[in-house]
């Protein structure tokens, strides 16, 4: 089956199905493309692999991160189920993160010290930070429970 990828064109439809121009798209797969590699086809029904292009798959997994369909959508954009599709997610995103650490484009979100931080931030002259809390669920281990529940406050209803 024929996958969305097929009908790109323009740098138009690139930037925005991927969020990078044609031109980016190319200099990330270099790199992307010596580290990917292609599922092999399953030794029990024979079924071949899918996303086996390197380019398809670059453009899959950074179309996702772009438009974020639901795994339905986004296995009938590109011919498969919504399992393989959450599969392919799993199976791309490090190589895609390793890739991206490689040209040097992902933000730094730990810092070993405070001069680190200082490094990073020097020509910065304002900084938001996201102090969004993020409920999560409570242990039963009273150990672990410790660690992330104060006890004090209740959720928001």
């Amino acid at each position: 089956m024929a996958s969305i990828y097929t009908n790109l064109r323009t740098d138009k439809q690139y930037q925005s199905s991927t969020g990078l121009t044609q031109e980016k798209f190319e200099a990330l797969h270099k790199t992307f493309s010596a580290i990917y590699v292609s599922k092999s086809a399953n030794q029990f029904t024979g079924e071949l692999a899918y996303l086996s292009d390197s380019r398809e798959a670059l453009f899959f997994i950074l179309y996702y991160l772009k438009v974020y369909p639901t795994w339905q959508v986004l296995g009938l954009s590109f011919g498969f189920t919504d399992v393989t599709a959450g599969g392919y997610i799993a199976y791309i995103l490090p190589t895609l993160k390793t890739s991206l650490g490689r040209e040097g484009a992902l933000a730094l979100r730990e810092f070993v010290n405070q001069q680190a931080f200082d490094e990073a931030f020097a020509d910065v002259t304002d900084i938001f930070i996201d102090g969004t809390e993020i409920p999560i669920e409570r242990a039963e281990n009273d150990l672990k429970q410790r660690k992330t529940y104060s006890g004090k406050k209740k959720p928001i209803r």
